[in-house]
This record gives structure tokens, C-alpha cells and sequence, in this order.
């Protein structure tokens, strides 16, 4: 049976609807039907484009996450260092106060009056050296504490601009993960609609491209080995936006743990993932190296060999061995520790 490709790329392939009157009982879900229901053309469409638009969404939210991340590791410095200046102004304070305590217990004129109660003349001398040095050493520590405390005040004012910002980008990712999973919702919907349809037309549909068994791309050899296989175990696993497995993945949380398995750490995003390694071109792919899609990209997937790649789809598919050359391809990297 040929198979009509509903996205040049990941996104597998539907089947030609065939019953008679199977249009008339799919009810997309844009709004309400117009006089003439839905074809499967118009199907294929709509289910394109809700993927496509997924796709971006979940982009916009693995960038705001690393966004996120970045600002909850500053504020943890920050925070670092707002105690460490709170430690040193609270130990300079200490020694103030004591050597306050001291002067009131013993008359700010106790020093003074030791020199000049001082029969030897070089006794004297050296207590006036005494009473000079701790002078200074008052000055400098009374400087130390302005210092530390202006040290203090600077770190908490940057702390609390960083704590909004985080506070602000909590807000937007919240807003971004809402209108994922919305989308996502609406893939859902409609691939039950069009698989309940077709069961009760005894059609059949396939919204993915059942691709090769996962052994069939030689395995490669040294350490990308334990990627490629890492990579490979995962078909037939559930595509879920944001998930890293072990059960289910998207697409650069696939691509980040198989890499994991060679000790390298790659960002969970596809368009991140483009800029860790060295860029390479289709003839000088290898296994291991990964494939990204579209402009701005929003996927990515892994070559395997053979013509070959492994990628975590869309919503309502799985994990894929598939071509690894369809679709729009912006470019090829391999990732280096």
C-alpha cells in the first residue's frame, strides 16, 4: 500500500483513508465544519501543522528552561556570596564592639595614661608605638567593616534583581508549557478522531513510519558505539515533550541521554544541542552525529548508519529508526566532550 508523507521529515507517514464517507464523520478541531466536511487531504494538513507548531512550542520551552537554570545558578552564587559578606561584617563587628567594651570598662584615656605613668623614657616610646598600632588597626578594620557591609548591601541588591528576573521567567515558562501541552491536547484529540473513524470504516490508520527493525544500521566501533546502541534501545518508546526517559522522550532529551552514555553533556534543546561540537556536513557523517530540522530549528534526531536515523517524533508516535534524509535538514554537527 503507498503511504502519503503528512511531514517531509520525523513525522512519519498516513495512510490513504479508504472506506466510502470517511471524511464526513472527522470533525477537525479549529471550529465548527463548513458545508463540506473535512477530506483526508485536509486531514493531513491540520495534523502537519498542529505538529509543526508542537514542535516550536516545545523549543521555546526547553530554551526558556535553560534560561531558567542559568538564572537559578546565579542566584545560588549570589546567594553564596551574600553570606559570606554577611559572615565577615558580623566577625568585624565583634572585634569593634569588644574593643568598645573595653575602652568604656577602662576609660578612653587608660592607654594614654600608661605612657605618661611610664618612668622609663623607652618604655614610653614603645608604649606609644602600641597605642599607634592599634589606632591604625581600629582605622583599617573600621574600613574593612564599611567595606564588607557595602560588600553585603551590593550583593543583596543583586540578588533580589535576580530573583525577579527568576520570578518573571517563571511566569513565561508556565505560559509556555500551557500552550505546549495545549497543542498537545489537540494532536491527541484529533489522531483519536481520525483512528476512531477509521476502525469503524475497518480503515486502517498509521500515523508513523514503522521504519527498519533497530538492529539493521551496523553498529559503529569506540566510544559513539554505547550512544548508537543507548539510542537504538529507545525505539518503539512513547514521544512525550520534555521527558529524558527512561520511559518516554522528545526529541533532544533522546539525543542527550544517548550522549550521556560517552560522557558527554549536551543541553536539553535541539537548537542548544546545534552549537555543542563541531558542525560537519552529510558527507562526512558518521554515527552518533546528529541531524537538525527546520528554521528555527525545533528538532533534531540521530544518525545511525546506513541512511539511517533514530528520533523521537511527535505526539501520538514513538521513538523511530527511519531516513535519516528527508525533510528540511539545516545542518549536521558531532558532539565532542
Amino acid at each position: 500500500m503507498s503511504r502519503t508523507r503528512w511531514s517531509p521529515h520525523h513525522r512519519g507517514t498516513l495512510r490513504t483513508l479508504v472506506a466510502p464517507g470517511l471524511a464526513l464523520s472527522l470533525v477537525l478541531l479549529a471550529g465548527p465544519v463548513a458545508d463540506a466536511a473535512p477530506t483526508p487531504s485536509s486531514l493531513h494538513q491540520r495534523l502537519t501543522r498542529l505538529n509543526t507548531q508542537a514542535d516550536q512550542a516545545v523549543e521555546q520551552y526547553l530554551q526558556a528552561k535553560l534560561v531558567l537554570q542559568q538564572t537559578q545558578r546565579s542566584a545560588a552564587g549570589l546567594q553564596r556570596r551574600a553570606a559570606g559578606a554577611r559572615r565577615e561584617l558580623d566577625r568585624l563587628s565583634a572585634i569593634i564592639s569588644a574593643q568598645a567594651a573595653d575602652t568604656y570598662v577602662n576609660g578612653a584615656g587608660a592607654g594614654l595614661a600608661s605612657v605618661l605613668g611610664a618612668g622609663d623614657p623607652n618604655v614610653a616610646f614603645d608604649r606609644m608605638q602600641t597605642l599607634s598600632v592599634l589606632a591604625q588597626q581600629n582605622s583599617d578594620r573600621l574600613a574593612n567593616l564599611r567595606a564588607a557591609e557595602q560588600a553585603y548591601q551590593q550583593g543583596l541588591a543583586a540578588l533580589t534583581k535576580v530573583q525577579r528576573q527568576q520570578a518573571a521567567e517563571l511566569d513565561r515558562l508556565a505560559t509556555r508549557k500551557a500552550e505546549v501541552q495545549r497543542l498537545v491536547d489537540q494532536t491527541e484529540r484529533l489522531l483519536a478522531q481520525a483512528r476512531a473513524s477509521a476502525a469503524s470504516q475497518r480503515a486502517v490508520v498509521a500515523n508513523v513510519d514503522p521504519g527498519l527493525p533497530a538492529g539493521s544500521a551496523p553498529a559503529p566501533s569506540g566510544s559513539v558505539a554505547a550512544v548508537v546502541r543507548y539510542a537504538e534501545a529507545q525505539v518503539g518508546k512513547p514521544y512525550v515533550w520534555g521527558a529524558d526517559g527512561p520511559g518516554s522522550f522528545d526529541c533532544s532529551g533522546l539525543t542527550m541521554m544517548a550522549w550521556r552514555q560517552a560522557g558527554i553533556s549536551l543541553p536539553h534543546s535541539a537548537a542548544a544541542q546545534y552549537n555543542v561540537g563541531r558542525h560537519v556536513t552529510r558527507a562526512e557523517l558518521r554515527p552518533g552525529d546528529l541531524i537538525f530540522r527546520y528554521s528555527p530549528i525545533s528538532h533534531v534526531a540521530m544518525y545511525v548508519g546506513n541512511g539511517m536515523q533514530v528520533a523521537a517524533t511527535h505526539t501520538g508516535s514513538t521513538v523511530k529508526l527511519q531516513s535519516a534524509f528527508q525533510g528540511e535538514i539545516v545542518g549536521y554537527s558531532r558532539p565532542t566532550g
